[in-house]
């Protein structure tokens, strides 16, 4: 099946979750989660056990709490791929109410004229929030990009 398919099938067309929920099971997030978990001693499940949890509650309590690095990197880096993303929110979203910055600037384009200065003021507008999520979350992606991978 495929990705719009499964998106339409769910109900999330023209909707903000059918343009960024894609992005969380691509497979960087899915290859950076996989080496986050790897990175972790088995031996931390093993002791969970032995003190009594199921696999669920060792997961929930040990193992989930010490890969939010990753997931944290997972979460920004995809929200900054779907920021600056423009076909599949062009594919997904239909009306103007729902398309993000990067469609609006693009429908600003004309086929005879186009507004320069209007799109680049429109442009720079819409770095700043991505600016101010980097710079604010900075440690973190690093942080999390950084001890994936790296074992014991």
């Amino acid at each position: 099946m495929g990705q719009y398919q499964l998106v339409r099938d769910l109900g999330l067309l023209e909707t903000v979750w059918g343009i960024v929920l894609p992005g969380f099971f691509s497979a960087f997030g899915v290859f950076l989660m996989r080496q986050s978990f790897m990175s972790l001693p088995v031996e931390l499940e093993e002791a969970a056990r032995l003190d009594g949890c199921n696999p669920w509650q060792a997961f929930w309590r040990v193992m989930f709490p010490l890969v939010r690095p990753g997931l944290s990197a997972v979460t920004i880096v995809t929200v900054l791929w779907s920021w600056n993303d423009l076909l599949w929110p062009l594919i997904v979203t239909t009306r103007e109410e729902t398309m993000p910055l990067s469609v609006g600037i693009a429908t600003m384009a004309g086929q005879h004229s186009s507004e320069y200065a209007l799109m680049m003021a429109a442009s720079v507008m819409s770095m700043a929030p991505i600016f101010l999520i980097f710079f604010t979350m900075q440690k973190r992606v690093i942080e999390g990009l950084a001890t994936s991978g790296l074992k014991g």
